[in-house]
């Protein structure tokens, strides 16, 4: 099978995937707003943000490397598996500690330190997790990555809705995800032995000290782009209070859960871009290429369309309550744009809040040691779409739902008219659905 057919099988796989699993996560998260008291959701959204941020630390990029290292030598797989995990385990004790030291030092009260210490266990779960999907995408078996998130989300689902219902409350709610996480880390166990790895500890010092070296680079550039992201919270937490970290999640839910899209993306091309390094620079530089000029037509359409319905968005999902996140939706709608082409260069956003800055910095290194893309000359045509959108959107007086279908419809249309797509890309999108070996250019 060729690798543009694998792309979008495992596109689609995870795609699927990340759709069920964002839905869902909006719809526990907006019944937990909804659901309990706001000074409750605050905490436990500190509680989530702040132990996000401790995974990084328990992960240092290590994930990342293994789907790049074991993509290129699939018969090493057993080898970095339990190596890795060792080094996990080894982490995960380091970040328990960071964590114990910020809630004392910061004098956090009994309650946010019961709930942090439960969404710990839950995150802490999940990097394991994920380290059985690093396996998975390295043999390019994204299908197994889809089943467990699918199956993780409507177990989790079930069993949050459940309890906020019942009104067991934040801390029996908080104690959900960690169960589900257990459940989930055991099948992917019972997975990846029957599949990918053998039941064969064979540990070696000087091996996994190698991969914790070679992960550092993607560690410091996720710890960094982790505090971006999570910081806020924490920050809000002691200057706020509870409150006002609630209102500013509610917006930052919203934005987290559109990030589907480039993260599938990005995740289903990484291990081919691995290949292709080793294998086709032309290969290479016709998926960067392509990939950078969809993740714009996408992403600078849904900043816009953030931005001017922000308001009846936050009114239709959570109510007059959190009319405060209005503003908030508004200003990180901005940085959801830049964040989609960033996540094309393998990167995450780091903490000095200069996402443009970086944005040239990433172009002009990938532009300098791969390939010079001249992405001046996408740029014209899907601004005049999106020109044409913001209209629609501004005059017509639509319900939500449909001013939303109306508007893609209207992008999608301009975009056409406009002759955004050339021969190369309509050749791309015949391929998908061809399952006979592709050349090597894509």
């Amino acid at each position: 099978m060729g690798a543009a057919r694998r792309i979008y099988k495992n596109t689609l796989y995870l795609g699927v995937a990340e759709i069920v699993s964002k839905v869902l996560q909006f719809v526990i998260m907006l019944y937990a707003a909804r659901i309990l008291d706001k000074e409750y959701f605050g905490r436990f959204s500190f509680a989530l943000s702040l132990s996000l941020i401790a995974i990084v630390l328990a992960d240092l990029g290590i994930n990342t490397l293994l789907v790049r290292e074991i993509s290129r030598n699939r018969n090493l797989a057993s080898k970095y598996f339990f190596n890795a995990f060792s080094i996990k385990v080894l982490l995960s004790f380091v970040t328990y500690f960071i964590i114990m030291v910020i809630l004392n030092i910061l004098d956090y009260p009994n309650d946010t330190r019961r709930i942090v210490y439960i969404i710990w266990l839950f995150t802490i779960l999940s990097t394991f997790t994920e380290l059985f999907y690093s396996i998975f995408r390295a043999f390019e078996m994204m299908i197994y990555d889809a089943f467990l998130k699918i199956l993780r989300m409507i177990m989790l689902t079930f069993a949050s809705l459940y309890v906020l219902f019942k009104g067991y409350g934040v801390f029996v709610f908080s104690y959900m995800f960690a169960f589900v996480e257990i459940i989930i880390v055991l099948v992917a166990l019972v997975i990846a032995l029957k599949s990918f790895i053998k039941l064969k500890v064979v540990l070696d010092y000087s091996f996994a000290k190698a991969i914790l070296k070679k992960a550092l680079p993607f560690g410091f550039a996720f710890v960094f782009g982790s505090i971006y992201f999570f910081i806020g919270s924490v920050m809000l937490s002691k200057i706020k209070g509870d409150a006002e970290v609630a209102v500013y999640s509610v917006a930052y839910n919203l934005i987290l859960a559109i990030l589907f899209i480039p993260t599938v993306y990005t995740n289903a091309i990484y291990p081919v871009l691995s290949r292709y390094y080793k294998e086709s620079k032309s290969g290479l530089r016709v998926l960067y290429e392509k990939s950078f000029k969809y993740l714009y037509i996408i992403g600078l359409p849904i900043s816009i369309g953030l931005y001017l319905l922000a308001g009846r968005i936050i009114f239709f999902f959570y109510g007059e309550i959190y009319a405060d996140s209005i503003i908030a939706l508004q200003i990180i709608s901005w940085y959801l744009f830049i964040k989609f082409i960033n996540f094309l260069f393998g990167t995450v956003l780091s903490s000095i809040n200069r996402e443009v800055f970086l944005f040239v910095i990433y172009y002009w290194y990938v532009s300098k040691n791969l390939y010079f893309y001249n992405f001046l000359v996408i740029l014209i045509k899907p601004i005049m779409g999106v020109i044409v959108m913001a209209f629609f959107i501004k005059f017509l007086n639509f319900g939500l739902i449909l001013t939303i279908l109306f508007s893609a419809l209207v992008y999608s249309i301009s975009l056409f008219t406009l002759k955004a797509f050339d021969k190369e890309d309509y050749k791309i999108i015949k391929k998908l659905f061809e399952n006979e070996k592709l050349p090597k250019d894509i």
